[in-house]
């Protein structure tokens, strides 16, 4: 849940997001005092048996429900701006957002999710992606700016390839709500800590690195344990989520708060030493308990010793690894002198402007926000898209049933299917 709040009279009331079920509930409270645990524990309480049209409840001081209302005046839920898929490139493969089934969920606004594999050469097989969407006004930047970057990518063996751009319709327009990625399972570095971290995964983590830095500008801004995969059929260390990336040495997006914007403390070559020390001594606290720029990658690289841990599996000393990371950190000290800016890659991307339709900007003063209240689109009879889906407790589904990745619930028509697989 995400709590903002804002006083009200005698009270205080709270924009409860539900990020499990996508919904959006307003929540008052009486009393100035009432702090965010208090709101998050009270409305857990009862949050998945609210009905799907409640916009607002109220709560009394110990936190039970007094009532509940689908008043549009009080619906505070925000619908972002979607840009349409004509500002997209053509060829780009492209999913409908109902032709999902959502299989897992795996993280926030991040699911796990089938569809008909596309290829002749595999009729009635289904193909496993990952798909990462937003539904929040404060994500539209962010995410336009991590998919144009990651469908322009060439492809890489040791990056997670983006699979397609997600559509659905709204008031007779295609507009894109999210893309997809090859799913590869096995779970993270962080997540299989039984995993063997052989010293041919650190170069090609290297050789990755190197890529998007060096040929294509692009800086990843948070190479950990938790973004690293290892594909199994390929024995390759596979990175992913760029929801952190930059172009290097860029300022950021101007005309939208600077989104995407250059951070020096989120050099790649220092998250990757840092990664590499995490994985060897399994002391995973540094990036839980400090800031970006309090991350000292010289520091750890002066130690006398890194002390591997007893249930750290490698397949090389300690010291080859070592070795390594200081090879190459003496020479990108060099080669980042010559490459400090994007524009200066040897083959930078680059895409267009975010364009947003002027009918989902909310301006007032320093204010911009890229999207519209939802009571307000309902009152002015303007479509937008729905979300909400069925909580996990509820889930698996009753055998013959499937949950769409638009939060509906279909009959499968596959002969002996179930809901999850």
């Amino acid at each position: 849940m995400r709590l903002p709040f804002l006083p009200s009279g005698s009270g205080m009331k709270w924009l409860v997001y539900d990020w499990d079920q996508r919904s959006v509930i307003n929540v008052y409270i009486p009393g100035p005092d009432v702090e965010e645990t208090f709101v998050f524990e009270a409305v857990a309480k009862f949050i998945e048996q609210l009905p799907a049209d409640v916009v607002a409840v109220k709560l009394d001081r110990a936190g039970d429900l007094v009532s509940t209302s689908s008043d549009l005046n009080h619906d505070r839920a925000w619908i972002p701006f979607y840009p349409p898929r004509t500002d997209f490139p053509r060829r780009v493969p492209t999913i409908r957002r109902r032709d999902l089934t959502e299989v897992d969920r795996l993280g926030l606004q991040v699911d796990l999710a089938t569809y008909p594999d596309p290829d002749p050469s595999r009729p009635g097989e289904k193909r496993k992606v990952v798909f990462k969407y937003y539904l929040a006004e404060n994500s539209v930047v962010t995410w336009w700016h991590e998919a144009n970057c990651v469908l322009r990518m060439p492809s890489h063996p040791n990056i997670v390839p983006f699979d397609a751009l997600v559509v659905d319709r709204i008031e007779h327009v295609d507009r894109v709500v999210g893309f997809t990625t090859r799913y590869v399972p096995g779970g993270t570095l962080h997540q299989n800590k039984d995993r063997v971290f052989k010293l041919k995964y650190l170069q090609q983590l290297i050789n990755a690195v190197d890529h998007l830095n060096l040929r294509l500008g692009i800086v990843h801004g948070d190479i950990c344990p938790w973004n690293l995969l290892i594909d199994a059929k390929t024995d390759a260390i596979q990175l992913f989520d760029f929801n952190c990336a930059a172009k290097l040495g860029w300022k950021g997006d101007e005309d939208h708060r600077f989104e995407f914007e250059y951070e020096e403390n989120r050099n790649d070559v220092k998250f990757v030493i840092y990664t590499v020390y995490e994985l060897i001594t399994r002391e995973f606290c540094f990036r839980e308990e400090f800031y970006p720029d309090e991350l000292n990658a010289s520091k750890l690289m002066r130690k006398a010793k890194w002390t591997a841990h007893k249930d750290a599996k490698l397949d090389s000393p300690v010291t080859e690894y070592r070795r390594v990371l200081n090879d190459w950190a003496k020479q990108r000290a060099e080669m980042d002198k010559k490459v400090d800016h994007f524009t200066k890659a040897s083959e930078p991307l680059n895409w267009p402007a975010l364009r947003v339709d002027p009918s989902m900007v909310w301006d007032r003063g320093p204010i911009r926000l890229r999207g519209r209240l939802r009571g307000t689109l309902t009152q002015m009879g303007k479509g937008f898209l729905r979300w909400e889906r069925p909580p996990t407790r509820s889930l698996p589904l009753p055998e013959g049933q499937r949950l769409l990745a638009t939060g509906e619930v279909v009959q499968d028509v596959t002969p002996g299917a179930s809901a999850k697989k």
